[in-house]
């Protein structure tokens, strides 16, 4: 079976199918054990990065901000991502979320939430910058529904006035 979809489309669903997977897995990481405490309980990454959930909410908003911008302004959204995503990416691997936490007893510390959360923030790096890279030649909401180099129709009569004028018409004939 052959790849019938042009390159743009298949890089807007590629960066946003990124999107929906980091907001996914940025959530996920916020649910999951971050450390174990040896006489019982555990400490999630909601509770040890508060801004875990937020990153996420900004991943998923992304997602309709994609599809819903123009060229330059997907790529300003696109460097936002990247950077956001690597800040989240510095703050997991140099142990940030640990810094402000003050153990009682004898916590040890779990693999599998940061890990998640590395996945989702890499997962964002990567959106960031396929919109930074690519994001202009992707297609936009409603884009389809427009004919290629259409003149917009004018919605104010004096508008069309004008046009008819600019184009030898005479406005004023009915016709």
């Amino acid at each position: 079976m052959a790849d019938t979809q042009p390159p743009a489309r298949r890089g807007l669903v590629i960066t946003t199918a990124a999107l929906l997977l980091s907001a996914i897995t940025l959530w996920g990481s916020s649910k999951l054990a971050w450390v174990e405490m040896s006489p019982g309980g555990t400490i999630t990454g909601a509770d040890l990065a508060g801004w875990l959930l937020p990153l996420a909410v900004l991943a998923l908003a992304a997602v309709a901000a994609t599809v819903a911008l123009p060229g330059l302004a997907r790529r300003a959204l696109g460097t936002g991502l990247a950077v956001a995503g690597a800040i989240a990416l510095w703050l997991i691997l140099s142990g940030t979320p640990y810094d402000a936490y003050q153990p009682v007893g004898r916590p040890e510390r779990t693999l599998t939430g940061p890990a998640v959360a590395v996945v989702g923030a890499l997962l964002l790096l990567a959106a960031g910058g396929l919109l930074v890279w690519r994001g202009h030649r992707m297609p936009r909401l409603g884009a389809k529904y427009s004919a290629p180099g259409a003149k917009p129709r004018a919605t104010d009569p004096d508008d069309e006035m004008w046009r008819a004028l600019s184009e030898g018409e005479d406005p004023t004939s009915g016709s």
